[in-house]
């Protein structure tokens, strides 16, 4: 399939003041420099930033020359509210999803939207590799189911897409009830009710972003703040009958002993389960 054929597309990004304006310039940087353009970018500013953030978003709307949109919030209010008042803004109903501090590969949206256009998808993601200073210094990748059969198995457990990857249909987002406020888990939360819904999903088997991580992500796994919305999601995830009643049992117990376990085990735990080598 040519790019010529596939879908017009925009990217959606939130953006907040403890962000870092090295990273979000990169970000934006591995977004621009597509093999297949996107058509506007909406970055949403989840309250006042800092001067060294504006100054980055000032030469990319200088340098993308009306693809750029950018909405500012007056405070800052979570990741949910901010993407559902930034995804009207896009001009297209393909929206890349992206983070201010990750790396797109240069084929991330053709990969995407070839399986999007191939396959008929309401939503599809991919691969990322983890590194820490340079993309490729640690090697890990996280891997996620790749059809929807799996899919719909896995998301009984985890999060089944890797949700800086994921590109979607606007309209199916919208008739699943789009973005909702809920803490650490919006984008899985979308998902869960997406694939509710009977949206039509994958993965590919492709690495398609470099993610940043570092052993603060392991930190907030580590909070009964989290372990609450952890409980507070799963028992969501019943209602919509997504998960019996033994299956939240095994979730909380599952995630309870995560909470009070040091870090480092965490740590541990999280990397054998979910993450592979790269080859």
């Amino acid at each position: 399939m040519s790019a010529t054929k596939l879908p017009l597309y925009s990217v959606l990004m939130s953006v907040y003041a403890k962000d870092k304006p090295e990273y979000l310039d990169a970000a934006i940087t591995s977004m621009a420099r597509q093999t297949v353009p996107f058509r506007d970018m909406v970055v949403v500013c989840d309250g006042p930033l800092t001067d060294g953030l504006d100054a980055v978003l000032s030469d990319w709307e200088w340098e993308l020359e009306g693809r750029m949109t950018i909405h500012r919030l007056p405070e800052n209010g979570g990741l949910g509210p901010a993407l559902a008042a930034g995804l009207p803004l896009c001009r297209c109903d393909v929206v890349a999803r992206m983070d201010a501090d990750d790396v797109s590969r240069p084929d991330r949206c053709r990969i995407l939207l070839e399986k999007m256009a191939s396959d008929n998808l309401d939503l599809v993601g991919g691969v990322i590799e983890e590194f820490d200073r340079e993309p490729g210094d640690m090697g890990a990748i996280r891997m996620v189911p790749l059809d929807q059969c799996a899919i719909e198995r896995g998301i009984k457990r985890r999060n089944p897409f890797n949700h800086m990857t994921v590109m979607f249909d606007r309209r199916a987002v919208g008739a699943a009830g789009g973005y909702l406020p809920f803490p650490w888990m919006e984008d899985y939360w979308l998902w869960a009710r997406m694939v509710s819904a009977g949206c039509s999903c994958a993965n590919v088997s492709d690495v398609v972003v470099d993610v940043r991580v570092g052993n603060g992500m392991y930190t907030r796994r580590s909070n009964s703040a989290y372990l609450k919305s952890q409980i507070e999601f799963f028992s969501a995830l019943r209602r919509l009958g997504l998960v019996g009643r033994v299956g939240w049992t095994r979730a909380v117990i599952e995630r309870t002993v995560a909470t009070v376990l040091p870090s480092r085990l965490v740590k541990a735990a999280y990397n054998g389960l979910l993450r592979g080598r790269a080859k």
